[in-house]
């Protein structure tokens, strides 16, 4: 593929395709993963004893205080914004030329 049909390219059309990314560390994302809403942790358990369950988080060890879903970088386990992988290198590129520049 010479250059110019190159730069016209569609990344999903030129036979490599893409995923989805981390926007913080370019890694993959872990959809829905529940989140204590008392304290943030991820260690969320169910402790049964006969019949009963209860929700407990490992962290805070609260009980059935609830918890939200929030898609994570599985990486540093922050929540992330996505991003396809070919945005993010093009990121990561353009942060490393800048830093090139200042040093000189």
């Amino acid at each position: 593929m010479n250059y110019d049909n190159w730069k016209l390219s569609n990344p999903i059309d030129d036979g490599h395709g893409t995923s989805m990314v981390s926007s913080c560390c370019g890694d993959e994302i872990m959809y829905e993963v529940p989140t204590c809403t008392e304290c943030g942790s991820f260690e969320i358990g169910e402790k049964w004893a006969g019949d009963e369950g209860w929700t407990i988080c490992d962290n805070c060890r609260a009980i059935e205080q609830g918890y939200d879903y929030l898609d994570i970088c599985s990486k540093c386990e922050c929540e992330c914004n996505e991003i396809e992988d070919y945005e993010y290198e093009q990121i990561q590129k353009e942060n490393y030329e800048e830093s090139m520049r200042d040093e000189y």
